[in-house]
Formats: structure tokens, sequence, C-alpha cells
């Protein structure tokens, strides 16, 4: 597996994560994997890896959560389409690295070459503006590159400090270079998952999010998974979000208990209803997501909105008739 022992290297080819630069081809000790529902990065393409030293397992906990071993890398590679609908124009812009050592998660992050074919390790946060041309428009996105803190903002300890990585997520099928499998029980089989010896592992029985995209689910768990993936890693006990804000917007709560049925308390938007049935222009939840300034949501790692998240958010508020 990749040795970073020693801390991260300058470049990323020294890493020994990818095979080849180009197509971003992982090496052998990087296993791939996809979410149900993923947080909006301004239409960015997100191939996802994990890298686990053998003989230790992920231990499962009792609400899903995934906790690493000591020596674990979540690798995250960030790239766009400069010309929507050319897969040729398809290439990188950063790749995050998450390395757990002595128990503490490490942060890093690369920023490619205009070419695709190397990138540099970041020591603070930046702003790149790339361009994305879309028919005859051009969108322009300003890129944030995070520094340490504004990783700690979403990888707080309330999580686990691990966002995507967790049953309900994974709970999905991946394409493993032509055979197509259950991640989870693809995992399991090659020993990565902390089971025990007598039990029946059964992935439809486990928890498993909506993918909004794919339309799975009722229209309620579309949007619950879509808030889930944007909002929930600062909107939950203990997260990052002032605790009297009262939301809690992780999948598994019901929809009663989440706080989205109360009123806002922050900014211009204070004492207004965060959902109003019927009336998504009503409701603080979608305007918040639809805000042109720093206070749109989700507050880190996006520059333009989301139109397939608020279509979906307001669909799903214009046909409730009720809170619960």
């Amino acid at each position: 597996m990749p040795d970073l022992s020693a801390g991260m290297p300058q470049r990323i080819s020294e890493t020994g994560c990818f095979q080849d630069l180009e197509t971003l081809e992982p090496g052998p000790d990087l296993i791939p994997y996809e979410v149900n529902s993923a947080l909006w990065t301004d239409g960015a393409f997100k191939p996802r890896f994990m890298v686990v030293p053998s003989p230790k397992r992920i231990r499962i906990e009792d609400d899903g959560a995934w906790t690493f071993p000591d020596g674990s890398i979540l690798i995250k590679v960030f790239g766009f389409e400069f010309e929507r609908g050319d897969p040729s124009s398809r290439r990188p812009v950063e790749t995050r690295f998450m390395v757990l050592r002595d128990g503490v998660w490490e942060y890093a992050s690369y920023q490619w070459n205009e070419d695709g074919t190397e990138a540099e390790l970041l020591d603070e946060a930046k702003t790149v503006e790339y361009s994305v041309q879309s028919g005859n428009a051009v969108n322009v996105i300003a890129y944030q590159y995070p520094d340490h803190d504004a990783c700690i903002t979403c990888h707080g300890g309330a999580i686990n400090e691990v966002l995507g990585p967790k049953t309900a997520q994974l709970n999905r099928e991946h394409d493993y270079g032509g055979v197509v499998a259950n991640q989870l029980l693809a995992m399991a089989s090659i020993d990565l998952l902390e089971l025990d010896a007598d039990e029946d592992f059964e992935p439809a029985t486990e928890p498993r999010m909506a993918n909004p995209h794919l339309g799975e689910g009722s229209l309620e768990e579309r949007a619950r998974a879509y808030l889930d993936a944007n909002c929930a890693h600062c909107h939950r006990p203990g997260g990052w979000a002032p605790s009297d804000i009262g939301l809690d917007l992780r999948y598994q709560v019901a929809f009663e208990e989440t706080g989205l049925c109360a009123s806002m308390k922050y900014f211009g938007w204070a004492g207004r209803p965060r959902v109003v049935p019927g009336d998504p222009e009503g409701s603080g939840v979608v305007q918040r997501f639809t805000e042109e300034d720093a206070l749109r949501m989700p507050s880190l790692g996006t520059s333009i909105i989301d139109p397939f998240g608020v279509e979906l958010l307001n669909d799903w508020i214009d046909g409730l008739e009720a809170c619960p």
C-alpha cells in the first residue's frame, strides 16, 4: 500500500496511489467506491478511493457510521468536464487525502496542472476560477481549495470525521471493471469489514440511502438524502452549526424530529419558517440554497447554485400537505 508514514510528498506522482496519472488508474491497494447521495460541488465529477492496511478492518457502528483503523487513507478526486457533453474534456483539478495517523485524521490537498499530468501539494487555501462551457453559455466556477481549518469544519468529531463512507451511503452497486456487485458484499468478501463470525450479512436488511439522481425511493426520501449529503455534517447533534438552531438533517432521523418545521433563527431569515408545506418560495430551507452570496448553503466548496437540488426541494415541499 502507499507509504505515507513520513508525511505527504510534494507531488501526487510520488504518493504511489495512481498507476497512470492521465487516466487516474488507481494502484492495486486503492478500493474504489461510490455514494448514493453526493455533496454538491459545482457539478464536479468525484472518483473516490479508500486504502485500509491489511489485516485491519473497518468497524461498523450501531448508527451505521464507519470507524477506520489507523493507517487508513481516503482519497477523493475533483474534476470537471470543461465542455459539457464532451468526455474528452474531463480533467481533474484537485485530489484530497485524509490519512489516519495515531488516531487523528490529517488532511492534504493537491492542485492539478492544466494538462492533468501532475498535481502539487498545497500549503494554504486558495480559490481558482475555472470556465466550463455548456452549450452557448459559460459557467465560471470559483473553485475553493481548502486548508486544514476548512476541512475540520465539515469533518468534525460529531461524524467521526468521515462523511461518505457509511453503510447507508455505500449500500449500492458498483462496477468493478466489468463486474457489478454490491459494495458492502464486495468489501465483506475481501474481509474489509469487521463482522461477527455468525452474522448473516445481507445488504437488503442494512440501511440504504435513496439516490436522488437515480430517482430511487419516494420524493421525501430523495429530498432527505440530498439534505443529508449537503447539510447533515454540520446540522446534527455535535455538528459545527450552533446547537440552538435545532436542526438535525441526518437521513435516518424522523421528519418530525429534524426541526425543519420550526422557524429560522439567524441573519435576515430569523422567524421565517424553514418549511411551509405547499409553498417552496416561502420556505427558508429552499431560499438558503438559492442565495447568490456567501450565505448560500452548502457554505463551503460551492460557488454556483445546484439546479437539480433546488428543483428536488421545490417539488418535495410543493407536495407536502402538512408538517408532521
